[in-house]
């Protein structure tokens, strides 16, 4: 892949600003394309950055003149945009979890092998200056031999502070999925590969309503364990 990179987004939501706001520090690659369903989400990620088109989905993966596709849509909906992007030739750094099954991620996987293509997943945290210094303390001995680590996270719900929290408690979210990534990238990279796992998890509430705005007073059907 030559540098820059030519990057088309798809997905232009809330997480796409945490993308975008980094592009003036990052000079091998440009973003040249931006779509989304709801092309008026795409229309205002591209005027709001620079963004120099806007295209349908399937007009932006199959652009001879886009590299690499940069998948920020919901959880429901990575599998298939990756591997859309993959059998058009791009390459694909997606956002955290790369699909909702191992099946569809191997299958992700296979295919950008078989391909030659490069496929990245978020998240890229572990690559921080914290993680990395944990890295170097546990290499140099400073700890002795790690044998236990202990990682959680406390949270009173997406309903009270997300614009648009409903996809957090749908098939692909809750806490596993969206949070979840961030610690087991962190111990992977710290202590090595899983071995083995064992877990147990519940839905505490069967609907939750949301406080913030703008869908202020929406009750949601909750799918998904979020304990």
């Amino acid at each position: 892949m030559n540098l820059p990179a030519r990057v088309g987004v798809i997905g232009c939501g809330n997480v796409s600003r945490a993308y975008m706001s980094t592009a003036p520090r990052l000079q091998d690659i440009q973003y040249t394309a931006c779509a989304d369903i709801r092309r008026e989400a795409a229309e205002a990620l591209a005027q709001q950055w620079g963004v120099p088109r806007v295209l349908e989905v399937n007009e932006l993966l199959g652009d001879a003149d886009i590299d690499l596709v940069l998948n920020l849509t919901i959880p429901a909906a990575h599998y298939q945009v990756a591997m859309s992007a993959l059998e058009a030739g791009k390459h694909v750094y997606s956002e955290k979890p790369l699909a909702l099954t191992f099946a569809e991620g191997k299958a992700l996987v296979d295919a950008a092998q078989a391909k030659g293509l490069r496929l990245g997943n978020a998240p890229d945290t572990f690559l921080g200056a914290g993680i990395q210094t944990c890295r170097k303390l546990i290499d140099d001995g400073a700890i002795g031999r790690p044998v236990a680590v202990t990682a959680f996270m406390m949270s009173r719900g997406h309903e009270h502070w997300h614009p648009n929290p409903e996809f957090y408690y749908k098939r692909g979210g809750g806490p596993m999925f969206d949070m979840g990534p961030y610690y087991l990238t962190a111990l992977v990279n710290l202590l090595g590969p899983v071995t083995r796992v064992t877990g147990s998890a519940q839905i505490s509430r069967a609907q939750r309503t949301i406080t913030s705005q703008p869908l202020h007073g929406t009750v949601m059907d909750v799918e998904v364990p979020t304990h």
